[in-house]
């Protein structure tokens, strides 16, 4: 039988958060509500989870999950980088696109 590589909470979270700022930047990524939905617990379950507080089960079911969504994601989801610098008292700000996965 493989064994199966477990997420920490610490990177269930990392990944819950991550997913709730690109929705809150406009990106178009998957829902918590749909990932909840996915792995049938209510929404506020997956607040919860962002804030670190998860139950084992739900930590092995936010596992599954990700698992699952990961290489999907991982092509499709772009973040949007910002950078400022300043020469002679001047600003200038570029603008760039990572597509980086959410988890390495």
């Amino acid at each position: 039988m493989s064994q199966r590589v477990l997420l920490t909470k610490t990177q269930i979270k990392s990944w819950l958060a991550t997913l709730q700022l690109k929705a809150k930047y406009g990106e178009k990524v998957i829902s918590l509500s749909e990932v909840a939905r996915m792995i049938g617990v209510h929404r506020d379950t997956i607040y919860e989870a962002i804030e670190g507080r998860m139950s084992e089960s739900t930590q092995l079911r936010l596992n599954l999950i990700i698992k699952r969504l990961e290489p999907k994601l991982e092509n499709k989801t772009q973040t949007k980088l910002a950078h400022v610098s300043i020469t002679n008292n001047q600003i200038k700000l570029g603008f760039g696109i990572s597509t980086n996965p959410l988890l390495k």
